[in-house]
């Protein structure tokens, strides 16, 4: 592992890299260092590197340079387009300078190995053999010179340049320049032939060969300018020389037209480029003097904001005592809430995520051998006075599923809780532990049991009478039946109960009469007796009854219910004398 200070800025980039994590800094450069920055990072990282950005931060406008992993980590993919490394700003010499110098002083002289035979061979054939050849970059810039190219190629008058088209001889400059932008807009190569070149021996034909340069990956970008001669033409002494050298000249007068319209053509982009730099200079100084005025309210706002931080200062100080009552406030809030909790008599027990114990009120001590001391150990560890060894079980449970679980459980002395397991929710919304309650229920139980003797008892009178007895609800529904009823109508319980009174025996109770005293004895809280029903009944025939109809109170909230006594009534008797009339 490497720590280097390394600005991104104006440092060379590193290469071949696997990650470039670059998290929070792009938020707080602008959009031209941004711009700048991106296009480095593309060259350092290797194919499908992964750039990692911050939160905030997007790669702009570079999404021909990196594809999305993920947009909500902001991870990045590098795409596999060529390296953008010749489009690159320059780095400051005087820092790369530096830097070597720094190396070379901290490096430790190595023997260079000494080339052997057939690598010498190699590069003397390379040298006499191969056509003269030039690497440049995007901008006609020399990057590489291979071979003997004085004979195409010199110095410019004025300050040393490095471009290409300026270097070249006279004839070759316009043929150069075209090849050059022809071969930056196609990857094939592009060959002018029989270019008339002026050389120190005269005239020559060359051949002019660019090439866009695709592997390997790190010269991806360049331009590979080759020269090759044709044919050299010696200039003669005497008139008969100067007679056969108008010939070439005359020959090459559509050359010096397509070098002049190539000319007038260079010449009116320098115009207009000219006039977009001055516009820019006029806007760049316009934004000077507003960057002036700019600072001048900045240093206004200092002194400004200067004042503001000392009547900050006194505010922090404001808040300060403020956050102390607070806190004061909130240790009594804390004393009442625990108050609270201990004052409902509810067993009560708090779980972390790991199902230890965060905190718990006294009660909890009737349901768990708990003390002070226990806080942060895990419920497991505690023995527990419950009849049920599933609880822990039922937390986890829980704590898996976010589903309450509620049930009765009994203690080792008799005791009986309604437990309730539910999640503990943040004020965040997010799970951290459960909450276990124990409700003490033993009384109710208690009453549970008194009540269900009572309905015992009442059910073994029902069963006992040996009257037809049936008990109807609010509908009109049978509730239940006893077995005289039964026996008295030949029926069985799959035929009376929760069946409506007026479907019963084929519908011999549908009497209209019948049906109205019942309907009002539960709303009217009345009753009846000695209402005489005469019918036939399927399976036992003819039937005099004498009905008696009673509201039977029921607990509180619960549905009302009519008990509907009858008794047989022999023929002939002063009932059924008035079941006649």
């Amino acid at each position: 592992m490497v720590f280097a200070q390394h600005n991104i800025l104006t440092d060379a980039p590193f290469t071949k890299l696997d990650l470039v994590s670059c998290r929070n800094l792009l938020i707080y450069l602008e959009a031209k260092a941004q711009q700048k920055i991106l296009p480095l990072f593309h060259y350092a990282l290797k194919p499908k590197g992964i750039l990692l950005l911050g939160s905030s931060e997007t790669i702009g406008g570079f999404d021909n340079l990196f594809v999305p992993i993920d947009r909500k980590w902001k991870l990045f993919r590098r795409t596999a387009e060529p390296s953008t490394l010749p489009h690159l700003d320059r780095f400051h010499r005087e820092s790369m300078k530096a830097a070597n110098e720094t190396r070379t002083d901290s490096a430790v002289p190595l023997a260079l190995p000494r080339p052997s035979i057939p690598d010498l061979i190699h590069q003397v054939l390379v040298a006499r053999y191969a056509p003269a050849s030039v690497v440049v970059n995007g901008r006609g810039e020399v990057v590489y010179i291979h071979g003997r190219t004085g004979t195409y190629l010199e110095p410019a008058p004025g300050p040393p340049t490095h471009h290409l088209v300026e270097m070249a001889r006279e004839g070759l400059q316009h043929d150069l320049a075209s090849a050059l932008h022809q071969a930056a807009s196609r990857e094939d190569e592009v060959v002018h032939r029989d270019v008339q070149v002026k050389s120190d021996r005269g005239l020559i034909a060359v051949t002019v060969r660019v090439k866009r340069i695709s592997e390997p990956e790190a010269l991806q970008g360049l331009f590979l300018v080759t020269f090759d001669t044709v044919r050299e033409e010696k200039p003669a002494a005497g008139k008969g020389a100067a007679a056969r050298s108008s010939a070439p000249l005359k020959k090459g007068e559509s050359g010096l037209m397509r070098e002049l319209e190539f000319t007038k053509q260079r010449l009116q982009r320098t115009v207009e480029e000219l006039q977009t730099s001055n516009e820019e200079l006029k806007s760049t100084n316009e934004e000077l003097q507003s960057t002036n005025e700019e600072l001048q309210s900045t240093n206004e706002e200092l002194e400004t904001a200067k004042e503001e931080l000392q009547s900050l200062n006194e505010e922090l100080l404001t808040v300060n005592a403020e956050l102390q009552g607070k806190l004061d406030a909130l240790a009594e809030a804390n004393d009442d809430l625990q108050n609270l909790l201990n004052s409902t008599e509810v067993a009560t027990i708090f779980l972390d995520n790991e199902l230890c114990i965060k905190r718990f009120t006294s009660e909890a001590k009737r349901v768990s051998n708990l003390i002070a001391s226990d806080a942060g150990r895990p419920l497991s560890d505690i023995v527990s006075k419950l009849t049920d060894d599933r609880l822990l079980d039922d937390a986890q449970s829980v704590l898996q599923t976010l589903i309450i679980k509620e049930r009765e459980i009994q203690a080792l002395d008799g005791s009986w809780f309604f437990m309730r397991i539910l999640p503990y929710r943040t004020a965040k919304n997010t799970i951290d532990g459960l909450v276990l309650t124990f409700l003490d229920i033993t009384k109710i139980k208690e009453a549970e049991r008194v009540v269900q003797a009572a309905r015992t008892i009442a059910a073994s009178f029902v069963e006992t009478v040996r009257e037809p007895l049936l008990l109807l609800d609010d509908q009109l529904r049978v509730v239940r039946a006893n077995q005289s009823f039964y026996r008295t109508f030949q029926l069985t319980p799959r035929d009376v109960e929760q069946q409506l009174l007026y479907h019963l025996c084929g519908g011999a109770w549908n009497i209209p009469d019948l049906r109205r005293q019942l309907e009002e004895v539960l709303p009217k809280c009345t009753s009846f007796k000695d209402f005489i029903l005469d019918k036939t009944f399927p399976q036992i025939g003819r039937k005099i009854m004498a009905l008696n109809g009673h509201r039977l109170e029921q607990a509180v909230g619960q549905p009302g219910r009519i008990l509907l006594a009858m008794e047989e009534v022999k023929a002939g008797g002063k009932a059924a004398e008035k079941a006649k009339e």
